[in-house]
């Protein structure tokens, strides 16, 4: 647990001069509570603190840690509540001084990531029908909610408490077994709640809301198993109908991004998914009507790259790069790519956007684009031209697998798996396909390479292949599984998020007059790592 203590680095925090700027050190908020863990950031490596409280009384702070720009101290457990003034000092003797409110319970608890969101720094604890306790960390992978289930929270500013701790999920009220100090490390608290409610099952991330004396401490976020590994589930339908679009995940969301539903006509459209609150939602809407993209996140941003604003097979085509911010809900215009296309697909490796593809005649195109910088570079052709392919990026390298030679749907398709290595700076062909397909979707989950959906299946009417293939990248073999629930095509991109295989939207017919709102999900069984 000593890495709950100390956190040397917090990105993008502004400090005046000769000001310590004073929060909880779980949560990064104040206040502060009498007892509690704080961080302190300042312009100085501080070898003292010092809390002098609203009644005068200075008291000297214990250290946990200091580095240049940041203290984590203990607040002394007898600080009167109210204004205190925090004063640091480094071994030159400056100082600098700053105010807190100290509060008699401050509730925040410790997360994974040291950001005060997301997972919880946590343990994990079953209990067995015979009694049988087994204890693990909390982390993102889903928790199985069969039999007796718990969770050991770690916080701080809790340990004061006089009226109590709730804790709630997804509506759902989590019985509170204790909340107390832990004991082990100054200043850390230990909250023990469970068993998690069966109800919970049915949901695949929740929040868990912790309440000390009505004060809301920061939520914390756990995936749990909505299904069993190797089931497909229905998640709540989007907003609109759509194919033909792209599917990228940010920050714990997915997003579906343009293409058209059975009009034919493109839409600027965004749509949301949050699977915490289990429902979709619109954002700010593209800057222009596109479908056909090659959009993917990168860097905490999602890039929408080339497409074409109408149905035709043969464009015309866009060379545009938008960047999505999810902090602002704004759009801009990044450099453009080096040729038009559309049609193609996308990876990313090491932060680096890599655009595979497109319709006739920039199928071969193939080209790396720098979010830093904002700068394209032209890298060597993919071996053999084609569009409606799907890519994913696996150990370091970019696969390329399926897809059409021509641009419209009866265009003949291809088996045909081709591997970059930016390392080298070459291609590779690898193991085809099971059989050929185009339109199909790809993604990377627990190191393995899933192929789903497609069209060009004269086996059924509506031309659309139900074939959902994994390839172990490490055996150079594929898998098929079980037919998907809903057969789909015209998805580029999928969303991995929380355990899941996110695969909303597509058309179940083949050509691209059959967008729909299903969102369907599917839990890996096989992991390739």
């Amino acid at each position: 647990m000593r890495q709950l203590l100390f956190i040397l680095v917090v990105g993008g925090l502004a400090l005046p001069a000769q000001t310590i700027t004073v929060v909880s050190a779980a949560s990064y908020v104040g206040p502060v509570a009498p007892g509690s863990i704080a961080s302190g950031f300042a312009p100085l490596l501080a070898t003292s603190v010092t809390v002098t409280d609203r009644n005068g009384v200075a008291r000297p702070a214990s250290l946990f840690a200091a580095a240049n720009g940041q203290v984590n101290f203990l607040v002394p457990a007898e600080t009167a509540t109210g204004t205190a003034t925090v004063t640091a000092r480094d071994a030159a003797g400056v100082t600098v001084t700053g105010r807190v409110e100290v509060a008699t319970v401050a509730p925040a608890l410790f997360t994974a990531n040291n950001s005060g969101r997301g997972i919880p720094a946590a343990l994990l604890l079953r209990v067995a029908g015979n009694g049988e306790r087994t204890t693990a960390a909390v982390g993102p992978e889903a928790i199985d909610l069969a039999g007796e289930t718990y969770l050991l929270l770690f916080g701080t500013g809790i340990r004061n408490t006089s009226r109590g701790v709730t804790a709630t999920a997804a509506g759902e009220t989590i019985p509170v077994l204790g909340a107390v100090a832990q004991g082990t490390f100054a200043g850390l608290d230990q909250v023990n709640i469970g068993p998690l409610p069966a109800a919970l099952r049915g949901r695949d991330q929740i929040e868990i809301a912790l309440t000390v004396d009505g004060q809301a401490a920061n939520p914390v976020t756990v995936s749990v198993l909505s299904s069993s590994p190797g089931a497909w589930v229905r998640r709540p339908d989007l907003l609109e109908p759509i194919s033909e679009m792209a599917v990228a995940e940010l920050d714990g969301k997915v997003y579906v991004i343009g293409g058209y539903p059975s009009t034919r006509v493109s839409v600027r459209t965004v749509q949301v998914y949050d699977p915490i609150a289990g429902t979709w939602k619109l954002t700010t809407p593209l800057p222009v009507a596109l479908n056909h993209t090659m959009s993917i996140a990168a860097n905490g941003k999602i890039y929408v790259i080339g497409g074409q604003p109408d149905a035709g097979g043969n464009g015309p085509f866009v060379d545009t790069v938008y960047e999505y911010d999810p902090a602002t809900a704004a759009w801009r215009a990044r450099a453009p790519m080096p040729t038009v296309r559309g049609g193609g697909a996308a990876a990313v490796i090491d932060g680096k956007i890599y655009v595979a593809g497109g319709r006739p005649p920039r199928g071969s195109d193939f080209a790396v684009y720098d979010p830093v910088a904002n700068r394209w570079n032209v890298l060597p052709d993919l071996p053999v031209q084609r569009n409606h392919i799907g890519a994913a990026a696996i150990g370091g390298k970019v696969y390329v697998v399926g897809g059409r030679f021509e641009a419209g749907f009866q265009s003949e398709k291809t088996d045909r798996m081709d591997v970059y290595d930016p390392v080298a700076n070459r291609w590779a062909a690898s193991t085809p396909l099971p059989r050929p397909r185009g339109g199909v979707n790809a993604i990377a989950a627990l190191g393995c390479l899933h192929v789903l959906g497609g069209e060009g299946n004269d086996d059924v009417p509506t031309g659309v292949f139900p074939d959902h293939d994994v390839f172990h990248p490490g055996t150079g073999k594929w898998t098929s599984l079980g037919s998907m629930p809903i057969p789909v095509h015209g998805v580029t991109g999928a969303a991995f998020l929380n355990g899941l295989i996110h695969l909303p939207g597509g058309g179940t017919t083949i050509g691209g007059s059959s967008g729909t709102v299903f969102h369907q999900a599917y839990r890996p069984a096989i992991s390739c790592q």
